[in-house]
């Protein structure tokens, strides 16, 4: 017998129910990934991983109590968090690279040099 509940159907795993889930709040959560990062780009991304923290916690999801829009935005809130954390590291961290002096080009002095070298050579 298949659950029949919304958050039964989660628990068990209903690739259905997730497919309706996706349909029905993706969108809800793109608009509140972006008004967190103002990055519309970085939204899409935190929609996924949305969605695929849903399916990686979905047997922790609770009892008809909480809504699943609450447990899904709270999933999302957890990435961009996280996200945010990992670029702000990403950032210092590229901070510490010292920097490089530019190498000068060498390749015109070699061509410029070849060049001579073919000339003396004929001569």
């Amino acid at each position: 017998m298949k659950p029949t509940s919304v958050h039964a159907r989660i628990r068990a795993g209903d690739p259905d129910v997730f497919r309706e889930l996706f349909r029905e709040h993706s969108a809800f959560v793109y608009r509140h990934a972006v008004r967190y990062s103002g990055d519309w780009d970085a939204a899409q991304d935190v929609v996924s991983l949305t969605f695929l923290e849903a399916w990686r916690l979905r047997e922790k999801v609770r009892d008809e109590g909480e809504s699943v829009r609450a447990w899904l935005l709270g999933i999302a809130t957890n990435v961009l968090r996280n996200t945010s954390r990992a670029a702000r590291r990403h950032r210092a961290a590229m901070g510490r690279v010292p920097v490089v002096e530019d190498v000068p080009d060498f390749a015109e002095g070699l061509v410029g040099r070849m060049a001579h070298a073919g000339q003396a050579a004929v001569e």
